[in-house]
């Protein structure tokens, strides 16, 4: 297991590597044996220390904030489904992470999608990755079965320690119209009924 620093609120460029023992990994790095020969080269010790701080401060907190990110995201995701025709969730809808919402929007495309949030200040991922001037939808979308047409509409939605109700009624308020907009000139069709038969969704 890998942990990043700055995904919980560490310092950045500073990680954590978490391995059964006995099992064999090549060296990162090769050179003078630091990191227990698999990363060689000066320790990071500033990032280290703060590394373990954000752990131990994520440990200190992680029960009320877990409780409040889980209110949020519920919240979040009701309020999408209900103002937004042919939406769906990606994935169990409590079985998931407290602060990942991902819904694909059928017949609006997500990179377009993220722009126009983008020039209202919400900033959001894409279901899509850019590999090589094209796109590829992402292994998880796929593993769930969604159609390619389906997974290109997903967005990625993460909250975090400073996401408030606030923040996310801003975004029900923007997010309807630019859907609405982006579907006027969508070439696509789908209907939602297919897609939930192919994916065995309720």
């Amino acid at each position: 297991m890998t942990i990043n620093g700055s995904k919980l609120y560490g310092p950045k460029g500073i990680g954590l590597l978490y391995k059964r023992e006995g099992i064999k990994l090549e060296p990162l790095i090769h050179g003078g044996g630091q990191e227990f020969g698999w990363r060689s080269g000066t320790e990071n010790v500033p990032g280290i220390v703060g590394l373990a701080k954000a752990l131990k401060l994520v440990q200190q907190g992680k029960e009320k904030e877990n409780h409040r990110l889980i209110q949020l995201r519920d919240y979040f995701i009701q309020k999408i489904l209900k103002k937004i025709p042919k939406s769906f969730l990606n994935g169990h809808p409590f079985q998931r992470l407290p602060n990942n919402i991902n819904i694909s929007f059928l017949d609006a495309e997500g990179e377009s999608i993220l722009l126009y949030l983008n020039e209202h200040g919400i900033y959001v991922s894409t279901g899509s990755a850019c590999s090589s001037h094209k796109l590829e939808i992402s292994h998880v979308l796929k593993a769930l079965g969604l159609k390619h047409e389906a997974a290109h509409g997903s967005i990625r939605f993460t909250l975090g320690k400073k996401t408030t109700q606030a923040d996310l009624d801003y975004v029900l308020k923007v997010l309807p119209g630019i859907i609405a907009s982006l579907r006027r000139i969508s070439p696509v069709h789908l209907k939602l009924s297919e897609i939930r038969e192919e994916m065995k969704q309720p």
